[in-house]
């Protein structure tokens, strides 16, 4: 009987969050491959003194950006999904609830928790998607955002075999957008985005397929990557 081989699936994501999604797919028995498309640096900002304070997280990134800046573990902290609540939750906040979906799910849940009198600081990186702050702002509430890390896109193709990879798997619209802009050939590869904005960014690259996750999560895309090709 001939063994299937194994797929091998290029993980595109920033460091760490890759190594974590690595492992995850390789769980689900495929083959990966590490080179992000993006580099990111945490930026140094002031503390924030605020009392009865929310912080908005709409990336693990902006977790981890924040916690270098601050030992302040005792806010309220309203997260995208489920996996970035899950790391704030590890690095010590408690009071954390998830949106469970995309930016555009923050306003409606803040809207139900009814807490009108909190400041709420989206922790943010340059390249952002949505209007949570100016959506909060619409609904009567102090909101700001600032801004904890820098997203770059890498200068020049990773130093892996594309003949080699079956599948590229996308996480963000910039990650999708520097893979356009680098010019890699495509015919032979499969695409599958963790949104349809992401998917958006590829533009009009010709993949041998290109699927979108059903949901914003690793687990849809893990889902997705095996009906890809």
């Amino acid at each position: 009987m001939t063994e299937t081989r194994q797929k091998t699936v290029w993980i595109t994501r920033t460091q760490p969050s890759a190594a974590a999604a690595a492992e995850a797919v390789q769980r689900a028995g495929f083959q990966c491959v590490t080179a992000p498309l993006l580099t990111v640096e945490t930026l140094a900002m002031p503390e924030l003194s605020a009392d009865n304070l929310t912080l908005i997280f709409t990336s693990q990134n902006g977790v981890r950006a924040f916690c270098e800046n601050e030992t302040r573990r005792d806010c309220a902290v309203v997260t995208v999904g489920d996996a970035t609540a899950q790391l704030a939750r590890s690095v010590g906040f408690k009071n954390v609830k998830s949106a469970g979906g995309t930016s555009d799910d923050i306003a409606p849940l803040i809207a139900r928790m009814n807490n009108t009198a909190a400041h709420y600081v989206h922790v943010s990186g340059n390249h952002v998607r949505g209007r949570v702050s100016q959506d909060l702002q619409s609904m009567g509430l102090s909101a700001e955002r600032r801004i904890y890390y820098r997203s770059a896109p890498v200068q020049a193709m990773p130093d892996i075999d594309v003949a080699k990879v079956d599948i590229a798997a996308f996480f963000s619209p910039l990650a999708a957008q520097t893979f356009a802009a680098i010019g890699t050939k495509t015919e032979t590869l499969n695409a599958v985005s963790i949104s349809a904005a992401t998917d958006e960014a590829l533009g009009a690259l010709n993949f041998k397929s290109r699927r979108i996750a059903t949901a914003p999560t690793l687990e849809a895309l893990i889902a997705s990557l095996a009906l890809a090709g």
